[in-house]
């Protein structure tokens, strides 16, 4: 029986687009990014094409009869077959471009052949230590690679094509009478200085726990999808969450867009109104392009492999993380800084492979709370690898209450009724006061500026929104 594999190469072609190269030897540098060796099947044509690589530059072109010098070892058959093609060759750069892509076709046949066969082996084999899922992702991710084999290699840019990108990020901006470039936010004054969320862009959001990190990054999807749906623009957004689950989300985000507080949704107390209030809700809501991944334990390579199934399905347009420090490391470091680090340098790579904005949270140390200026600073992630080098964008969430709230007066030693209730109704009004101020400090921004953002804080609803009133986005 015949090797199936063996029918996944034509010397026949491979001879042509050599031919080609010998008669039109500009064809090497024209489409040198197209001649990657790996396409030929033959070894002794891979020698050839290398050869009249080394030719071509030291500008000195060859023919057949000296190709033989330099290359003893070719078979007669091989040179019959190059004098005969190269003297029926007409110029033609449509007819060579379309056998290099034959070639190419039949390379990633031949690879994708392999790797299965290969995975069908360790599939079979019970002995390996590898489980399913193990061998699931790495098959997936050499299957991308094959399809990718070109893209490693990195051309050097004129300052004309480079400014030609820049102008169209701007039409872009134009486009959108001067608003924004990016994925909006649904926040004013956010998308004022980021002009939205860019692609490729890795964007950290810090703070400590109970500060709201996840309600507002909710936020920021949920607006993201509304305003997607209204341009109809078919684009979506992905939330990745280690910590909760998708329902308690949803949950999150009906409470928000019902306006009924989430404690009595999880509680069921609802009365008539609530209840078609909550269905209203639901229906203007529930077709928007918003999706979420609530799979614990993953690895950066798990979230890749996911993310490349999920874009070419959905067409995600950015994606949000909930939380950095529950990503596993793909493989155990010395300590854990190190560990945050690989996974900070990962997901800016993932930004830039799939060219989207990649949001993602995470949590700060507990030195912000043994200081007196509660306020998180950049140095507050230092402690947690390279997290500042990496992001291009770092932003606290910062509620002055949540501190306030715990610092209740205590009576002192001597210290009159009077007094003592005095300065109780001071806190409960400064309590009061600063209840629903949030504010979000951007304290590093690779291509814009810094400062801080005031925001609308409703504890009720876990629900951020713009400070001043008649501020909101017109999003659906």
């Amino acid at each position: 029986m015949a090797d199936p594999f063996l029918n996944l190469k034509d010397n026949q072609i491979e001879i042509i687009v050599l031919s080609y190269l010998i008669k039109h030897p500009v064809f090497l540098d024209e489409y040198y990014d197209k001649l990657n060796d790996k396409i030929f099947y033959n070894p002794e044509y891979k020698k050839i094409l290398s050869l009249l690589n080394e030719f071509s530059k030291n500008s000195k072109n060859i023919t057949v009869e000296t190709l033989k010098n330099y290359l003893p070892e070719i078979t007669k058959e091989t040179v019959k077959e190059l004098v005969k093609e190269v003297d029926t060759i007409v110029y033609s750069k449509d007819t060579f471009l379309n056998y290099v892509l034959d070639l190419e076709d039949l390379y990633l046949r031949r690879e994708i052949f392999k790797t299965t066969q290969n995975k069908n082996q360790e599939i079979s084999n019970f002995t390996t230590d590898k489980n399913v899922k193990d061998i699931i992702i790495e098959l997936e991710k050499e299957i991308f690679e094959i399809t990718n084999f070109k893209k490693d290699t990195f051309e050097i840019k004129d300052f004309k094509s480079v400014g030609t990108s820049s102008l169209q990020l701007i039409e872009k901006a134009f486009q959108k009478k001067g608003k924004i470039s990016g994925v909006s936010t649904g926040f004013i004054d956010l998308d004022d200085k980021l002009g939205g969320m860019q692609n490729s862009d890795l964007i950290i959001l810090a703070g400590r726990p109970s500060m709201g990190k996840t309600a507002l990054a909710t936020n920021i999807a949920f607006n993201a999808a509304k305003i997607f749906k209204k341009e109809d623009s078919g684009k979506s957004g992905l939330f990745f969450s280690l910590e909760m689950s998708a329902e308690q989300i949803g949950l999150r985000i009906l409470a928000e867009e019902s306006k009924i507080e989430s404690s009595k949704l999880r509680r069921g107390d609802l009365t008539s109104e609530d209840s078609s209030k909550l269905q209203k809700s639901f229906q203007e809501i529930s077709n928007l392009g918003f999706y979420f991944d609530d799979s614990p334990n993953l690895t950066v390579g798990e979230l890749r492999s996911k993310l490349r199934r999920y874009k070419k399905n959905y067409n995600i347009s950015f994606i949000v993380i909930d939380y950095l420090q529950l990503i596993k490391p793909e493989r155990n470091r010395e300590n854990r800084v190190n560990e945050l680090s690989e996974i900070t340098r990962s997901l800016k790579q993932l930004a830039k492979e799939f060219n989207i904005p990649v949001l993602a949270l995470s949590q700060l140390s507990r030195q912000v709370e043994s200081r007196d200026y509660k306020r998180p600073l950049l140095s507050d992630l230092r402690e947690s690898g390279s997290i500042e080098q990496d992001a291009d964008i770092v932003m606290f969430v910062y509620r002055e209450y949540y501190y306030l709230q715990n610092s209740e007066p205590k009576r002192k030693e001597g210290e009159n009724n009077s007094t003592f209730q005095d300065r109780v109704t001071e806190w409960q009004e400064k309590c009061n006061n600063v209840m629903n101020d949030a504010e979000l400090i951007i304290s590093k921004q690779r291509n814009g500026p810094t400062g801080s953002i005031n925001l609308h804080f409703n504890g009720d609803l876990t629900k951020f929104s713009n400070k001043a009133k008649g501020r909101d986005r017109d999003i659906i």
